[in-house]
């Protein structure tokens, strides 16, 4: 099932089926519809030329999002860590990073989609930065030719930025995104040392460099959206852009129902804190809420993560054998300077938690922008929890696509949407 209509006149204080949303995810088309008229759309959006999916990948050697884990030590102890039980001084081997390069570059692979490598954690990747220098001169070796399409990322807790890190980062155009809880008592609550990351972050809006900021919210912040917005703006008025993110921390939520009170309170504070952004010129966006752009059969396609074990995973977030869904997310490892697949767990990871494997989401109109829910949250949550998930992910994208529906109308009619339909639905024409 891919057309979906779903009843919203709870939107305007009737009964829902008094209007109904049609929403057609792979035509990229979405429109009120009269429910007496159903093929008579009262205003409508359609996408423009064919909509990307993103369709799960038949073989590992189709993979093009690919994460480095360079060690498993860290200088933070954030309250949402998802790699705590992994902590030693174990860093990844250079051998091992360079069989996964050479397999990414040197083997002959059809491209299809531009690489994405990222380092990221395990641990703090800037307290291994040899060997991210030490790679990324290698790719750009080995790739002198430019066969091959890629971008390097960097996700860090922002600590440890010097400026000779910096001069090399932009000379060699790696983007950078900083975790940061905006707030002084949130940061040095969470996750720690203030002080240190919001004079990195000066610093490098200082020289220009562009990076970007992403903060996760725990129950305890998610009420601090929209101060966050007016703290950028205040401290750090060169920041133009946040990006927002859930927590996935199975302790800090005893029960569904602290589950269901967080998601409601992230959903409307995003949007509070969007509207203040833009009237500040400041962008919040959030994968978690905007799902609209995103149509794909499973929620995570899947990655290439070499761990600092020289063990290939699914999930960035499982790095270490000390982790309990460690061994349910291994599909390869580095053997005699080569990458060595295990194509049965790869297909067995890849047929979990997709829009086919799982029932609820045959009938559901949010199925191919959920793509089925995070696997690592299925395994970390009873069912439980998982309808309270499921529940926010159908608010989040009916409120996006309403949302929208708005934008367009005032754009195209140059009236509000609401008043266009209560006037309907006092003429009798709904």
């Amino acid at each position: 099932m891919n057309t979906f209509a779903i009843p919203v006149g709870d939107e305007w204080g009737v009964s829902p089926e008094r209007v109904y949303l049609v929403y057609s995810p792979l035509d990229g088309r979405f429109a009120l519809a009269n429910p007496r008229e159903a093929d008579q759309w009262l205003c409508g959006y359609e996408a423009k030329g064919t909509v990307p999916v993103y369709r799960m990948p038949a073989s590992p050697h189709e993979m093009w999002q690919v994460d480095i884990l360079s060690n498993y030590t860290c200088n933070f102890r954030c309250v949402y860590c998802y790699s705590a039980k992994g902590r030693s001084k174990e860093q990844v081997e250079w051998s091992s990073i360079k069989a996964l390069v050479d397999y990414l570059f040197l083997t002959g692979k059809t491209q299809t989609t531009p690489y994405i490598i990222n380092f990221s954690g395990g641990g703090e990747p800037l307290m291994s930065f040899d060997r991210i220098r030490r790679t990324v001169e290698y790719i750009e070796e080995v790739n002198r030719d430019g066969r091959y399409r890629y971008n390097i990322g960097l996700v860090t807790n922002g600590s440890l930025i010097t400026p000779e890190i910096i001069d090399y980062l932009e000379t060699h155009r790696i983007d950078v995104a900083v975790s940061f809880e905006i707030l002084e008592h949130l940061q040095n609550a969470e996750r720690g040392s203030y002080d240190k990351v919001a004079a990195n972050i000066d610093y490098m809006l200082s020289r220009g460099f562009p990076f970007g900021i992403r903060t996760t919210f725990t129950p305890d912040s998610v009420r601090y959206m929209t101060d966050m917005i007016e703290e950028l703006n205040r401290r750090f008025p060169k920041l133009k852009k946040v990006v927002y993110d859930v927590v996935l921390a199975p302790a800090l939520f005893p029960t569904p129902d602290d589950l269901r009170a967080y998601y409601d309170a992230f959903l409307d504070g995003y949007y509070r804190a969007k509207a203040l952004g833009a009237a500040k010129g400041i962008k919040v966006e959030s994968i978690a809420v905007e799902l609209l752009s995103m149509v794909r059969e499973r929620t995570c396609n899947g990655k290439l993560v070499l761990t600092p074990k020289g063990t290939i995973t699914g999930c960035a977030r499982v790095s270490s054998p000390n982790e309990e869904h460690y061994p349910d997310y291994l599909f390869g490892e580095v053997k005699d300077g080569e990458l060595v697949f295990d194509e049965e767990a790869f297909r067995r990871i890849l047929s979990e938690y997709n829009i086919y494997s799982e029932a609820k989401c045959h009938d559901c109109f949010a199925r191919w922008n959920c793509g089925g829910g995070c696997r690592l949250f299925h395994h970390y949550f009873d069912e439980q929890y998982d309808e309270v998930r499921c529940a926010f992910v159908r608010k989040a994208l009916r409120r996006e696509l309403m949302t929208v529906l708005r934008e367009r109308f005032r754009q195209s009619q140059g009236q509000e949407l609401d008043t266009f339909i209560r006037q309907q639905l006092e003429q009798g024409a709904l």
